[in-house]
């Protein structure tokens, strides 16, 4: 039996877009923290290498860091995070390595129940959060985002990607 593995590491590169300094936009109602920034990180979902004869589900972690801070201490903070839909802008997501796909998805969840997603479309959640600042400067948070490569697929060897926009509105 010949074993067959393609012989390449599986990204997710999430791409990282500029915090939306928009009072309110995620929660409705009046801004309450008028003072507020924020800034937002991220590390990559890496999948590993995916063996093509066992086809097995693969799971990854990648961390998104939110850095927030104020002109005004008691400022209350209160923002959602969104997750684009890459590439393929579908449910599963795709990662890409030309004309091939391989499906996956990225999840709010270690028991990978709910989708992280804009909260909108495909029944998708968002995460939030909310605190009141103590210090000017600065707040942050790190909040997990669990990946599956869900098993059975055909793969074709090659570097498989797919570019996530993290956006955090408030």
């Amino acid at each position: 039996m010949i074993k067959r593995l393609v012989p390449a590491v599986l990204l997710i590169s999430l791409t990282v877009s500029p915090a939306i300094a928009q009072g309110g936009h995620g929660h409705g109602g009046p801004p309450s923290c008028t003072g507020c920034y924020c800034s937002v990180s991220a590390t990559n979902v890496n999948f590993g290498t995916y063996d093509t004869l066992l086809k097995p589900t693969l799971y990854s972690t990648g961390s998104i860091s939110v850095t927030c801070g104020t002109d005004t201490i008691g400022d209350v903070m209160s923002y959602d995070i969104e997750l684009s839909w890459g590439k393929s802008g579908s449910l599963p997501r795709e990662m890409e390595s030309g004309t091939n796909v391989l499906t996956y998805n990225l999840y709010t969840d270690a028991s990978h129940a709910s989708v992280w997603g804009d909260g909108k479309k495909f029944g998708s959640s968002v995460v939030s959060d909310s605190y009141t600042f103590t210090s000017l400067c600065c707040e942050v948070r790190n909040y997990t985002d669990y990946g599956r490569l869900d098993g059975g697929q055909n793969a074709v060897p090659g570097v498989y990607v797919d570019d996530i926009v993290v956006t955090v509105s408030w």
